[in-house]
Order: C-alpha cells, then sequence, then structure tokens
C-alpha cells in the first residue's frame, strides 16, 4: 500500500499533465468517464490500486470533475 502522500503526488502531477480547459465541451460526463479511465490506468501502471485512489481521492468522478471545473474557471 502506497503512503497518501505519494498517491497525492502522482494524483496532482498527472492532473497537471492531463486535465485542461476545455470550454464549451458538449460531452461531459464522456470526458470524465475518459479521464478516469486514464488516471485509473496510470496509477495502475505505477503500482497504486484503485483501492488507494479511491481512499485518497473519495470518488474519481466527483474529484475530476471538480479538477474540470477548476481548470475552467482558471
Amino acid at each position: 500500500m502506497r503512503h497518501k502522500s505519494d498517491v497525492d503526488a502522482f494524483v496532482n502531477a498527472w492532473v497537471a499533465g492531463n486535465v485542461r480547459a476545455e470550454r464549451g465541451l458538449s460531452d461531459i460526463p464522456g470526458e470524465i468517464d475518459r479521464l478516469a479511465a486514464a488516471l485509473t490506468g496510470a496509477a495502475r501502471a505505477e503500482g497504486i490500486s484503485g483501492g488507494e485512489l479511491h481512499r485518497v481521492l473519495g470518488d474519481i468522478d466527483n474529484y475530476l470533475t471538480e479538477q474540470c471545473q477548476k481548470a475552467v474557471a482558471d
């Protein structure tokens, strides 16, 4: 099991490189699904389980929705 700070660091770096401000995106749920699958796959490649992501982030879809909203607001 990875330490929470390691998972946080991984997720923060992944979000910085993968979540973009997409104003007018017509398929928000589809984009969130795509991002969630990509994040989960990248985490697995680093040895981070879905359970560890959930422990740190809570619901991944909700987390990514918030991150997309922040990116648009910036």
